[in-house]
This record gives structure tokens, C-alpha cells and sequence, in this order.
């Protein structure tokens, strides 16, 4: 398993495709299982969620950053330098 980085909202589409597609399912069948439409799930992985984009946005003017690890994994994290 490997983390992900995501500073825009299209880093963060592209992680969550290749989660999704390391994990051998499709759009349709990961839209299911969250209630959600193949559709949403694919505007999520092309970065063009306008719900995305102001998560994003908030993040980034606070001047953070989405990081995506494995459930269960030890993570540290050091002040900026």
C-alpha cells in the first residue's frame, strides 16, 4: 500500500483513482457500495467537484495539505522548517 499527497483537487482525483483501481473495482461498483452515481465519482477523479474544489480551497488558504495513508498505519508529522 502505498500515501498519497494532495495540494489541489485534481492531485487528489488522481489519487483517489489509483486507490480505486489498485483495489481492482470499478467507478460503478465504488459508487454502489458509498450510495453514490458512477457519474459523481468520476467528476471526483477528474478534480471538477465543486464540493472538491472548496475543501481544497479552505485547505490551502490555511496552508494545508490532503495526505492519504493506508487505515492503520503509523504516521509522523514534523513542524515545517
Amino acid at each position: 500500500m502505498r500515501w498519497y499527497r494532495a495540494r489541489t483537487k485534481r492531485a487528489l482525483g488522481v489519487a483517489l483513482q489509483s486507490i480505486r483501481q489498485r483495489a481492482g473495482t470499478s467507478q460503478s461498483e465504488l459508487a454502489a457500495r458509498v450510495s453514490s452515481s458512477r457519474p459523481h465519482l468520476s467528476r471526483l477523479e477528474r478534480g471538477t467537484s465543486p464540493q472538491v474544489d472548496t475543501l481544497m480551497q479552505l485547505l490551502d488558504v490555511q496552508g494545508y495539505e490532503l495526505v492519504m495513508v493506508p487505515r492503520g498505519s503509523t504516521v509522523t508529522v514534523e513542524p515545517p522548517r
